[in-house]
């Protein structure tokens, strides 16, 4: 079964206090603008999806501040019952409103409206060996702390173009090599500059013979999410993408999950009932 670990020996921030990017200085900020590390907090999120029984771990990338819209690698939440989405300001429950499962883009709704969350600054990939980080977020889990960040350096080794990432999945139309591995808990997560701009969106697997170092350009992905328009229920459309390649996704999720079946990866499918930190009895 597909199930991603424990993080190994990477750059792990156990609080926001520690975090690797430094924060602009006090004088350099503007007094509505949240610090490079509140940012992050606030557009960087973890996502648990339940797979037929499997859970799978995953990070995504605020893209609608107001709306609260996350999107991610379509291949970490393919068929799942649930999805769990961790935020900086609490945790909150998703839903898929759009995919594109030919570019692996996956966009999340979340609910409660919770303000507050933020979409990071974006920009183009640096050319040449310039530094980037690779962030990816989770959840605690047993025996941890608070929220982990795990940051990982590294620089574009190649410009872009097709690539097969994954030997399941369809290949990218256009794809970043970096010349360092990112985990798979880090997929759908943002790379970003010394700045801290959005330049990229992490794409890797932990299938066998999987490529761990493959990103596509924030361009390619603000390209796709331009071409969406809301429909009813909040369902997203434009994408004619929607259901091609959809046969290469069950597949992929078949082959970690056993008790996977096609019929549970569709769109909106129900939101299970809000649970944030304190308000456990309300669902009972």
């Amino acid at each position: 079964m597909r199930r991603i670990g424990v993080i190994g020996s990477f750059i792990v921030a156990g609080s926001l206090g520690t975090w690797a990017l430094a924060a602009p200085r006090a004088d350099d900020r503007a007094a509505a603008q949240p610090s490079l590390s509140r940012q992050l907090d606030l557009g960087v999120v973890a996502i648990e999806a339940e797979i037929a029984g499997d859970l799978v771990r995953s990070s995504g990338t605020v893209i609608g501040a107001e709306d609260e819209l996350v999107v991610t690698s379509a291949h970490a939440v393919w068929g799942a019952s649930t999805i769990r989405v961790t935020t900086g300001i609490g945790v909150l429950h998703g839903r898929i409103v759009a995919r594109a499962p030919c570019d692996d883009l996956a966009v999340i709704d979340t609910q409660p409206r919770l303000p507050g969350l933020v979409a990071l600054r974006t920009g183009e990939a640096p050319a040449g060996d310039a530094l980037l980080t690779a962030i990816g977020r989770r959840r605690a889990g047993p025996g941890d702390v608070g929220e982990t960040f795990v940051t990982i350096p590294v620089r574009q080794a190649s410009a872009g173009g097709p690539a097969r990432f994954d030997p399941v999945l369809p290949p990218l139309a256009d794809a970043m090599r970096l010349d360092a591995s990112i985990v798979p808990e880090a997929t759908g997560g943002p790379i970003v500059d010394r700045a801290g701009r959005l330049v990229a969106m992490a794409q890797v697997t932990d299938s066998p013979g999987a490529a761990r170092n493959t990103a596509v350009p924030w361009r390619t992905v603000r390209r796709r999410l331009d071409e969406l328009r809301s429909g009813p229920q909040r369902l997203f459309v434009g994408w004619r993408s929607q259901y091609r390649c959809a046969s290469a996704m069950n597949a992929y999720a078949a082959a970690g999950h056993p008790g996977f079946l096609p019929g549970s990866a569709r769109l909106n499918a129900p939101v299970p009932a809000t649970r944030l930190p304190g308000t456990e009895e309300l669902d009972e």
